[in-house]
């Protein structure tokens, strides 16, 4: 159990550096408020959308972080379709 919340952990503070580079965010203090939301999933044509309502008062904030964080991602997936696994580690580990 310790490594599986170990892994979450690393994989939380990998996510928020692509909206804050220059700063190191604890997952303890950063957590409650980027996840003070509720999600669901939509489904339409085929194509899969996660809507996201912000329920913190900081949401406009926090929406422009998730929002930001998203499009980074979806860009590093558009630019490495055709890449093999060790290319987008490469890419993924490098912009971070």
């Amino acid at each position: 159990m310790a490594n599986l919340i170990a892994l979450f952990y690393n994989w939380w503070n990998l996510y928020l550096r692509f909206y804050d580079e220059g700063h190191h965010r604890e997952a303890i203090r950063s957590r409650p408020m980027l996840m003070a939301g509720v999600g669901r999933q939509v489904q339409s044509g085929g194509r899969r959308t996660v809507k996201v309502s912000v329920l913190h008062e900081k949401g406009d904030l926090i929406a422009h972080a998730v929002t930001q964080i998203s499009n980074e991602l979806h860009h590093i997936r558009v630019i490495t379709e055709r890449w093999s696994v060790n290319q987008r580690w490469t890419l993924l580990l490098t912009r971070l």
